[in-house]
């Protein structure tokens, strides 16, 4: 698949209605999905491959659909003290916030989670993995005397699968998550993966999503080095991971696009099966910044309201 991003300068519309009537064929099943308002095409290869002379007659970035991937490191073992989400909940616990995890999924019938699970869309087939799961339990896992509590237990969540089992996506199903997101009007968007380059297609979802007021929290990457995106776009709050002590985890991205850090190191959080589980990550860091984010929101409102 191609992901192209037309000028923003040339009518959308036009295009499409020229290319409908020169490149799509009969037998052709879906040639492209379309972001109208990114001026935006997802476009199937063997469309473009036949037509691509008409596709170059206007002035695009042409993507490949690169691989994302979560932002996760293997098991070794601690957060929500550190972040200060006990002395925020007297002022509320995030109610009504709705929060979109785009993740590998998450176990809806974990006790921790089910009743905080509000909706979402499920964009992969195939079995899932847990860090969906444990991200989610940073965020939410409820305050029921049993396990452990999320930074924001009141918060609503939106199950958004975008990730295979093996912790992969691609670049149109992530522009699919996003913008089912703002569609469905979601307050916040987790973010726990990235990718090294940079997408015109991927910044123009994150600035659609900004000027509908979404606040997105993204993983800063596990490379030691430079930030990955979406962390690194203007408007999203980019999270690198630190221990205990306090100091930046040596697996965390770092530098341009880190806005903020948060615990990331021997975090036990929620697994599928109704089990908890430890695990390292910036993918870890970004959902609790996410839930001190729906705490803010929610005291905002009350004080509106």
């Amino acid at each position: 698949m191609k992901i192209i991003s037309f000028h923003r300068s040339t009518p959308f519309r036009d295009i499409l209605a020229d290319l409908q009537s020169h490149v799509a064929e009969p037998d052709d099943k879906q040639p492209w999905r379309c972001f109208e308002d990114l001026s935006c095409l997802c476009v199937n290869a063997q469309v473009y491959a036949r037509h691509q002379s008409h596709f170059n007659r206007y002035p695009a970035t042409v993507e490949e659909n690169v691989t994302i991937s979560v932002h996760s490191e293997e098991e070794i073992p601690w957060g929500v003290r550190y972040v200060g989400a006990e002395r925020l909940w007297k002022r509320g616990k995030g109610e009504g916030v709705k929060i979109a995890v785009i993740d590998t999924g998450i176990s809806r019938d974990h006790f921790e989670l089910r009743d905080r699970i509000k909706g979402g869309i499920n964009l992969v087939s195939g079995r899932r993995n847990g860090h969906g799961t444990h991200v989610a339990g940073i965020i939410v896992a409820e305050m029921n005397q049993r396990g452990i509590v999320g930074v924001s237990p009141e918060a609503h969540l939106y199950d958004v699968r975008a990730f295979g089992a093996d912790g992969k996506s691609s670049l149109a199903i992530i522009l699919r998550a996003i913008n089912w997101a703002i569609e469905n009007k979601m307050d916040i968007i987790n973010m726990s993966f990235g990718m090294p380059q940079y997408s015109e297609a991927l910044a123009r979802v994150v600035e659609k999503a900004n000027r509908q007021g979404i606040i997105m929290v993204a993983s800063a990457g596990n490379n030691g080095g430079a930030v990955e995106y979406p962390a690194r776009y203007k408007g999203v709050v980019g999270v690198s991971a630190i221990d205990q002590n306090g100091k930046l985890a040596k697996f965390s991205s770092r530098g341009k696009g880190a806005n903020v850090k948060a615990p990331g190191v021997d975090i036990l959080s929620t697994w599928p099966g109704n089990q908890f589980r430890t695990l390292n990550g910036t993918s870890m860091a970004a959902p609790h910044v996410t839930g001190l984010k729906a705490l803010e929101l929610s005291r905002s409102r009350k004080r509106k309201g």
